[in-house]
């Protein structure tokens, strides 16, 4: 029999049901160190809390946290909220969930002890708001399910966009795919999910903001080996793979101005040596008609320096936009 406080117990009850998506009673009791009688009154003090603690009867019941109509206080473990403020400061630099993240993030540091809180600040400093030109806003629940698929090895059914792109793979449709999540991982500032694709029967990288819909199958898959090593490893190999098209764009406006005015959406500015009144923009990425759209953002104006592929594309565009004006 346990010997802690029943406050104490609640709140180690809370942080195993917090860290698995369903517990046994007799064995949530016996990690608990009491008896299945107390296990329900203390489920029944965590419900009076607000917490929504879903009890399964027969043979093979228990209880799992479900989801509730109310934001309840969460329970966190330092290194959780270590790895939960780097997450944070990770998609608040995406630009994806900007402000609003690192308020998060200020009040996740206000509850820390002072070694971790210590870490957190320094996060929270580093973050510089920006996202890539044709970044979607990032859907934090979508995020947030497709994390747990990873954790708990469960088969998605999700929504998911396929841009058109310089190789010609994708058609910009939107289709079910039916995927097993192995990780996520952020990079150029946005995040993207390394899955098996159930249908294809391969490896595939896909963008989270072009991820619609996730829906939990309540199928499981034995872990397969990612390609590489490891997910960060395999989105790296991916990305050396896809020619990046690069290029600079001097525009006909002083640094200070184009920075105040592109603030929160660019930066790579670089002020022209010997020409107070010039700025260099560095842009690049996968496809052409990125670096294109980006540059609608410029009200000043600017020519490209070194792309003559960028050139061609909007010498070819140009002709489209005249006509559609």
């Amino acid at each position: 029999m346990s010997e802690i406080s029943p406050t104490s117990r609640a709140l180690h009850l809370l942080e195993l049901l917090q860290a698995r998506r369903f517990w046994p009673g007799p064995e949530l009791a016996d990690r608990l160190g009491v008896t299945e009688r107390t296990l329900r009154r203390d489920v029944e003090r965590l419900r009076t809390l607000g917490y929504h603690v879903a009890a399964r009867r027969g043979p093979e019941g228990g209880y799992e946290l479900a989801t509730g109509g109310e934001l309840p206080p969460l329970v966190f473990t330092p290194d959780e909220a270590l790895a939960l403020a780097a997450a944070a400061a990770s998609s608040a630099a995406a630009g994806s969930t900007g402000e609003v993240t690192l308020t998060a993030l200020a009040k996740l540091e206000q509850v820390m002890p002072q070694g971790p809180r210590g870490r957190v600040r320094a996060l929270r400093a580093a973050v510089s708001l920006g996202a890539p030109p044709d970044a979607a806003p990032l859907d934090a629940s979508v995020l947030a399910m497709l994390a747990l698929a990873c954790r708990d090895g469960e088969r998605m059914r999700i929504r998911y966009v396929s841009a058109p792109s310089v190789s010609g793979e994708g058609d910009g449709e939107e289709r079910t795919r039916r995927v097993e999540p192995a990780g996520l991982v952020p990079r150029n500032g946005r995040w993207y999910l390394v899955c098996w694709d159930v249908e294809r029967e391969d490896w595939r990288l896909l963008r989270v903001d072009r991820v619609h819909r996730a829906e939990p199958t309540g199928l499981r898959f034995p872990p397969r080996a990612v390609p590489g090593g490891d997910a960060a490893a395999f989105v790296a190999e991916r990305m050396r793979a896809q020619p990046v098209f690069a290029a600079t764009i001097r525009i006909a406006a002083p640094i200070d101005a184009v920075t105040q005015r592109m603030a929160g959406y660019a930066r790579d500015f670089t002020a022209v040596a010997g020409d107070a009144g010039a700025t260099d923009w560095r842009i690049a990425d996968v496809r052409l008609e990125v670096l294109a759209g980006a540059l609608l953002w410029l009200v000043w104006p600017y020519r490209v320096l070194d792309s003559p592929e960028l050139s061609a594309l909007l010498a070819d565009r140009a002709a489209r936009f005249a006509a559609a004006s």
